[in-house]
Order: C-alpha cells, then sequence, then structure tokens
C-alpha cells in the first residue's frame, strides 16, 4: 500500500484486523459475515461492536486467533477452541439410550443454573462492556437483556449499513487503514492502542482532525473496563482545545425524539468521561491487563511493531507502547465542547447540530444504575410509561414482562379510579 507522506495528519493511518465468525459467537448475538465492517470496531448495532473476543474457551483458556487483515474484507482467520463432544451412540440399548439422554438433560440444566449465578457482565460480555452496550440500556434495559437471551435472526438494517458507509468514507478523508497481521489478544489490543497514538500525535503535530479515536477506562471508580470509539475530535491550537464530534445519519429529515436525543447525550457524554480520564491519568494500564487478562510484557508481533515504527514509535511489548501513550496523551487537554451533528443519509446534507451540556452528576448516577444490572444487584428495568411507544418496534413486545407488568398495574389504577367515580 502507497502512504501519503505530505502531512502527520494523513500519515496518522489506523491500523485494522479481522476475525472469522466463529469469534463472535463467544458474544452471544453475532452479526454475519457480511455485516462485517472495515473497521474491526463495527458491526451491525453499532460502530463500537467488538470484533475480539478475550473470552475463555470451554477448557478455560484463550482461544488461539490467528489472523491475516486486508483492507475491506475478512482474507483469512484461524481458531482452535476445544468444545466437550455431544455425539450420541447410536448403537445403545434403548433403556441404556433413554438413562444417557436423562444425564445429559442434567447437565444441561447445571449448566443453566450456573450462568444464572453469574452476573451479566460474566454471562454476556467477556469482563468488559462497549458504551454501545450502556446506550442500549438506556434505549430499553429490558430489551437489551432479551437481545441476550431469546434467540433471534439477525437482518442486515440498510439504514444502518448506509450510515456505516458514510462513516467510513468520512474517515478515510483523514487517513488510510492498513494491513495487519494479528497473533495474540495483544497484538489486538495494541492495534487499538496504535489507532489512540496516531489521534494524539495528530494534534501534537499540527493537525486538527482526527476520526474513529478509540478510548477506554473504568470511569467513575466503578472498577468495570469500558470501550467506545469517538468519532470525531477536533484540536483548535490557537486556544488549546479540543471539541468531540458525534456523527449521526437519519433516514428522515427532521431532527431526533427527545428520547433519541437523550440516549445519544448520554453516549457522548461517556466518550468525554473516557477520553477525559486518559488525559488525566486515571486510566491503570494493570487494571486493563486485569480485566482482559493480556500479558503486558508479552512481545508483539513482527506485523504490530512494524506499523508502530512507521509511527515512529520503538517498543516491544505492549507495556512499552501504554507507556508511550498515557505519557503523550497526558499532555493534551480535555475535551472542552461536545457537538452533536445529524446528517440526511440520502442527501447527505446537514440536518442540524446540538450542543450537549456535560452534566457530571447526571452522566454519574446513570452510568453506577446501569453499572448495578451489570453486576447482577438489580433486575433489568423496562421503559417509563412516557416512552411506551418504543414497545411497538420492539421485536420483544409479546412477551415482555416489563410491558406486562406495567399493563396489569395500570387495570388495577383504572379500576380503583372507577370505583371512587
Amino acid at each position: 500500500m502507497c502512504f501519503n507522506m505530505n502531512s502527520f495528519s494523513r500519515d496518522a493511518y489506523k491500523v485494522e484486523a479481522y476475525v472469522l465468525e466463529e469469534i463472535f459467537s463467544e458474544w452471544g448475538d453475532p452479526p454475519s459475515m457480511s455485516e462485517v465492517d472495515k473497521n474491526a470496531n463495527s458491526a451491525t448495532t453499532s460502530k463500537e461492536t467488538p470484533c475480539f473476543s478475550t473470552s475463555m474457551n470451554a477448557e478455560g483458556t484463550k482461544p488461539e486467533v490467528s489472523t491475516n487483515s486486508t483492507i475491506g474484507n475478512v482474507s483469512s482467520a484461524t481458531t482452535s477452541i476445544d468444545t466437550p463432544s455431544t455425539a450420541t451412540n447410536d448403537e445403545e440399548p434403548e433403556q441404556e439410550a433413554s438413562t444417557t439422554s436423562s444425564t445429559r438433560r442434567g447437565g444441561a440444566e447445571e449448566s443453566k443454573d450456573d450462568d444464572q449465578c453469574l452476573s451479566p457482565l460474566e454471562r454476556f460480555r467477556p469482563g468488559y462492556l462497549w458504551v454501545t452496550d450502556l446506550t442500549r440500556q438506556n434505549w430499553c434495559e429490558q430489551q437489551l437483556y432479551y437481545s441476550f437471551t431469546i434467540p433471534t435472526i439477525a437482518e442486515e438494517n440498510p439504514v444502518m449499513r448506509a450510515g456505516t458507509d458514510y462513516h467510513l468514507a468520512r474517515e478515510l478523508a483523514t487517513h488510510d487503514i492498513v494491513k495487519v497481521d494479528v497473533q495474540s489478544s495483544e497484538d489486538i489490543w495494541a492495534i487499538k492502542m496504535l489507532n489512540l497514538h496516531s489521534a494524539v500525535c495528530t494534534f501534537l503535530h499540527g493537525g486538527i482532525v482526527a476520526r474513529e479515536v478509540p478510548v477506554f477506562g473504568a470511569p467513575f471508580k466503578e472498577d468495570i473496563l469500558i470501550v467506545g470509539l469517538i468519532d470525531e475530535l477536533r484540536f483548535d491550537p490557537s486556544n488549546y482545545t479540543i471539541d468531540l464530534i458525534e456523527l449521526k445519519t437519519r433516514l428522515s429529515s427532521t431532527m431526533p425524539s427527545r428520547s433519541q436525543r437523550k440516549q445519544h447525550n448520554f453516549q457522548v457524554s461517556v466518550y468525554k468521561t473516557l477520553f477525559d480520564d486518559l488525559v488525566q491519568g486515571k486510566v491503570s494500564k494493570q487494571f486493563m491487563a486485569s480485566t482482559l487478562k493480556i500479558d503486558l510484557h508479552k512481545e508483539l508481533g513482527d506485523s504490530i511493531r512494524g506499523h508502530a515504527e512507521k509511527q515512529f514509535v520503538v517498543i516491544k511489548t505492549l507495556n512499552d507502547l501504554m507507556d508511550i501513550i498515557f505519557h503523550k496523551i497526558q499532555t493534551l487537554t480535555c475535551i472542552s465542547q461536545v457537538f452533536i451533528e445529524y446528517i440526511h443519509q440520502e442527501s447527505k446534507q446537514t440536518i442540524g447540530h446540538m450542543e450537549v451540556e456535560y452534566d457530571v452528576i447526571k452522566v454519574s448516577d446513570l452510568y453506577k444504575k446501569y453499572v448495578k444490572f451489570w453486576r447482577g444487584n438489580r433486575r433489568a428495568d423496562g421503559v417509563d410509561i412516557e416512552d411506551a411507544w418504543k414497545c411497538q418496534r420492539c421485536d420483544f413486545n409479546s412477551i415482555c414482562e416489563w410491558r406486562k407488568k406495567k399493563s396489569a398495574e395500570c387495570e388495577q389504577r383504572n379500576k380503583k379510579n372507577a370505583k371512587i367515580k
């Protein structure tokens, strides 16, 4: 691939990697291969849906992943995951077959009981969350829970696909996407670090725009790792300020509803929190290593180190890389202003801009409420009565326990009111 060396902002390319659908299956809601975007952080639900799993296989160890990526598609990947055999012996006598079948059912029930003892963070995610998980909670937590526990057929959404394509076109306007070989979980996280490093160096070398910027941390001292991907950061060297811009494409040419704006506001507020925590030195590499179950001192692959050298970074391990990035990002400033830009999908015209007021108390309270669900400290909540219109467009409305409960409560109130009259 050819690189344009005219400016650092153009040379600050992104490094991406891809894996096969089998790895997605460990997350519980895998997209099909046709839905995997060119960005390693993208899938049908959001640009943030993770492509790489660090969860354990049936033997309690990480699957070995060997990946070769090319721009725009998945070229090859292999994964070795040992799973217990479920084959049956057709030659067994009928009585023995019946006994064996009963034993297997018992084992399945025991396994299901074990799952019920785990928190949602342990059951549905590999020990950490994406900002997308939190925004889905903000829309409807009960729907989020059902999406994990009730099988559904994933269909490609043309609206979201068009939005993803538009995001990619904007990203390619500021940097190139290059090929990289990934051999370990440490390599995968090194890619994210290099992408963050390229954004930071863009600003340190006079650039003013960085897109698709990875952020991570454990906000509000809750000790849960959150990972996100900021659409765009804009740097003003004269005032030494950084603004965050989130891009939202819409099928309609109108501004979004109150509920949608509320969801978007929370999303960008979490992004600001994560970035600011990095700038303020609040993110611990030891905590990340423990959560991700990665070895900071394991030697990175040759491809990763080669790409790091093109960013003028000489490293051997993830520990070396994180030390460099944490030092450089702390020379920047926290995000000053947060904006959301709404784009009409068909015309590509801007519908409107909205400035978001960052309310740290409100964001913190809401975040801590959501974290209680992931820790298993409370059951999933549905929408408030004023947002019941969301249920009409929900795939789970016919079986939703929350909806039935609220309907029964409403019926009881109506009966009481009728008696009073």
